[in-house]
């Protein structure tokens, strides 16, 4: 339970001078409660210190007034997994059930660093997530309106508990640096396994994807083909000439929304590197945004 260990510390208890001793879900609300003898909750309707339900379920809480609410908290925002179809439209639907006409909402957003990419990001506009340092705040506003995001990458805490505490990831394994220090989760993908010269290149395809562009290349070297992706960082010149994958639909004979659904013999052969890994990236970050990318073409 979300709060269980609020409970076992007696923050409650602290922080309502004694008058309660937890919080209690029941049915979509939380309750400020008490607990009898035998250890269960005791409480009633005029204890509901919050609501609490899945962003999927927002169409269901539609006919629902959140008068009192002030503080919408979304916990968990970000996924390692895949998101829900239009989940930004999913959750500003949310937001929408709650604020009504008023103006006092405040909303957090928290999340572990468990993913660069979030459609999150590119919805809310913001362009700085990937260079953000920890311990730094990003100020976003939008054109006249009101409206402030304010977006922290929050430092570790080097307390000498977290410290001690650090002793049972020292494995030799990047990944737990996400666990110890905040650092952003990321695998390892395969790099360029041979240098190779531009005779060498079989041909060239894209994958448009988070607003960048991915030069994707078949070599060819001594009878070993395989393909490598990396970052383009200018337009794509004479973009009818070549394949070119991304999610935004488009008519064009050349374009498609998914490589895992090919359209003719060439793509089924761009899929058959994919499917026998005998696919390398520039760096891990270009590897972990192809693989956001795959993620969400399955579903395509």
């Amino acid at each position: 339970m979300l709060f269980a260990g609020v409970n076992a510390l007696n923050i409650v208890s602290d922080l309502s001078n004694g008058e309660f001793q937890g919080v209690h879900y029941y049915a979509g609300k939380l309750y400020l409660c008490n607990y009898d003898d035998a250890g269960k909750a005791i409480y009633n309707d005029g204890n509901v210190l919050g609501y609490m339900f899945a962003v999927s379920s927002g169409e269901h809480n539609k006919s629902t007034s959140y008068p009192h609410v002030t503080t919408i908290m979304f916990d968990e925002f970000l996924t390692s997994g895949t998101y829900l179809p239009d989940e930004f439209v999913l959750f500003m639907n949310v937001v929408s059930t709650i604020v009504r006409r008023r103006t006092n909402v405040k909303i957090f957003m928290l999340g572990n660093t468990v993913n660069r990419f979030s459609p999150y990001f590119v919805e809310m506009g913001f362009k700085n997530i990937a260079d953000m340092k920890q311990g730094t705040i990003d100020l976003y506003q939008y054109g006249n309106s009101e409206l402030k995001v304010v977006v922290e990458y929050c430092a570790t805490t080097n307390s000498k508990e977290n410290k001690k505490e650090n002793k049972y990831f020292a494995f030799d394994n990047p990944k737990l640096e996400m666990i110890t220090g905040g650092a952003w989760e990321m695998s390892i993908y395969p790099h360029l396994p041979l240098k190779y010269k531009p005779k060498h290149v079989l041909m060239n395809y894209y994958i448009e994807f988070n607003d960048r562009i991915y030069d994707c290349e078949i070599i060819e070297i001594d009878g070993i083909s395989f393909t490598y992706i990396h970052n383009k960082t200018t337009p794509i010149k004479n973009e009818d000439s070549y394949y070119i994958y991304s999610l935004e639909h488009n008519p064009k004979m050349n374009y498609n929304r998914s490589i895992l659904k090919p359209i003719n013999t060439i793509q089924e052969r761009i899929l058959w590197y994919f499917r026998t890994d005998r696919v390398f990236y520039q760096n891990n970050e270009v590897g972990d945004t192809i693989n956001n990318y795959l993620k969400i073409a399955r579903g395509v």
